[in-house]
């Protein structure tokens, strides 16, 4: 059987090859705790390119009631919190954002599922929507899905 040349035919400027063998990507979520830290899954740290980075700046519409991330390496930026990288994901802790905005962790506490926004001012962001939590029962479907 020949090889058929594709040559010329086809553009596969999106082809990469597949190296996540034997790792667990897991689902795609940021997780509120009671202690006020934004915990970002195991699915989500690749899909956001977390690792490569160092910084999180966080910003709040208190109208839109959104919390955005700008995942950077620039410490030196006004605001910007250091991640924390653990084998099962990504870590900041931010008492003081919550406090300052006047958020009760304990209400909007939980998973969420982070979309990618573009703002005027700030450009491409992730987001999470603090009226878009996902119920507990949701959650752990989608994990059982994912583990089983």
């Amino acid at each position: 059987m020949r090889t058929r040349d594709i040559s010329g035919l086809e553009t596969w400027d999106d082809h990469s090859i597949f190296t996540e063998r034997g790792k667990k990507l897991g689902i795609s979520k940021i997780f509120i705790t009671d202690r006020s830290i934004f915990l970002f899954s195991q699915g989500f740290t690749p899909l956001a390119g977390i690792r490569k980075r160092t910084h999180v700046i966080l910003g709040y519409s208190p109208k839109n009631r959104t919390i955005t991330f700008d995942f950077t390496n620039d410490s030196q930026h006004p605001g910007a919190l250091k991640l924390t990288h653990r084998s099962g994901g990504s870590q900041v802790g931010s008492k003081a954002f919550f406090n300052y905005y006047l958020i009760n962790v304990s209400d909007v506490g939980g998973h969420y599922n982070p979309k990618r926004i573009k703002l005027p001012k700030t450009g491409d962001v992730w987001s999470i929507n603090l009226d878009s939590k996902l119920p507990e029962k949701n959650v752990e479907e989608e994990e059982g899905k994912e583990n089983g």
